[in-house]
C-alpha cells in the first residue's frame, strides 16, 4: 500500500529568464491554491529530492508564480533550467509560518531580502499594499552581488510610484563602475537608516549570515525580538 505523500500537479504557463541565474515561472494548478503571503510548495525535482519554493505572486484563477536561483547547481537547480511551458511540476503544500503576523502598532514595516528570498517578499507587500491598502509605510531592502543578478527592480519602482507609503531599495555588493545605485549590504543601510528601529515590525528572508547580522543590528537599536519574523535559506 502507497502510504507516501499525495503530490499536487501544476501545469507550467511561463518561464522567462530574469537576470543571470533568476528565472521566474508562472503555474497553474488544476484548483485554487490557497495560501497565505510567504508560504512556499515543495516541488519534487528528482526521484529523490524535493525542494522549497517561497511563493512569489499569484494571478487570477488558479495562477502563482515562482522566483528560482539556479546559482547553485544542484538537482533544483537543474530541473528548473529544464522546465519548459507545458511541463507539469508535482508539489505539496502550501507549507511555513513566514507569515504576515497582526499589528497595530508598529510605525514602519520592514522587509529585508537577498536573492530569492525576495520572493516571499514580494507577495506580503502586495498583499498589504494590493489587498490591505495598508497606509502604515513600508521599506523592502533587496541585497544583489551583481549587476547582471538583477530582477523585478521596475515592478518595485513602479510600485512606490503607485504606492507613495511604499520604498525600494536596491544594493549592489559588488558593482562595476557603470553602477549609479547604492552600494554594499542590505544590513548596513538598515542600521544606518533605522538608528531608532525601536517602532519597527520586520520580515527578513534570505541568506543566515544577513538574518544573523540584521537581527543584531536591529536589536542593538531598539528593537524587541518578537517584532522580528526570520525564513533563512
Amino acid at each position: 500500500m502507497n502510504t507516501g505523500p499525495k503530490f499536487l500537479t501544476a501545469k507550467t504557463l511561463e518561464c522567462k529568464k530574469l537576470g543571470d541565474k533568476f528565472y521566474s515561472f508562472v503555474f497553474e494548478t488544476k484548483t485554487p491554491l490557497i495560501y497565505k503571503p510567504g508560504q512556499y510548495i515543495s516541488v519534487k525535482v528528482s526521484d529523490t529530492r524535493i525542494n522549497c519554493y517561497s511563493i512569489a505572486t499569484s494571478g487570477e484563477g488558479n495562477r502563482i508564480s515562482l522566483l528560482v536561483n539556479t546559482l547553485p547547481g544542484g538537482p533544483g537547480s537543474k530541473y528548473f533550467e529544464n522546465l519548459k511551458v507545458g511541463d507539469e511540476i508535482n508539489f505539496l503544500g502550501p507549507f511555513g509560518t513566514f507569515t504576515l503576523k497582526p499589528d497595530s502598532v508598529s510605525k514602519h514595516i520592514l522587509f529585508m531580502g537577498t536573492g530569492s528570498g525576495c520572493a516571499p517578499l514580494r507577495n506580503m507587500i502586495d498583499y498589504l499594499l494590493k489587498i490591505e491598502h495598508v497606509q502604515t509605510p513600508i521599506s523592502l531592502y533587496l541585497g544583489l552581488r551583481y549587476q547582471a543578478n538583477i530582477f523585478w527592480q521596475d515592478y518595485f519602482e513602479k510600485l512606490s510610484q503607485d504606492y507613495p507609503n511604499f520604498k525600494f531599495i536596491l544594493a549592489i555588493s559588488k558593482p562595476d563602475a557603470t553602477w549609479q545605485g547604492k552600494i554594499g549590504h542590505v544590513t548596513d543601510l538598515v542600521k544606518q537608516d533605522f538608528p531608532d528601529a525601536s517602532s519597527l515590525t520586520a520580515y527578513l528572508c534570505g541568506k543566515i549570515t544577513m538574518i544573523e547580522e540584521a537581527v543584531r543590528i536591529l536589536m542593538a537599536n531598539g528593537m524587541a525580538r518578537e517584532k522580528i519574523y526570520t525564513e533563512k535559506f
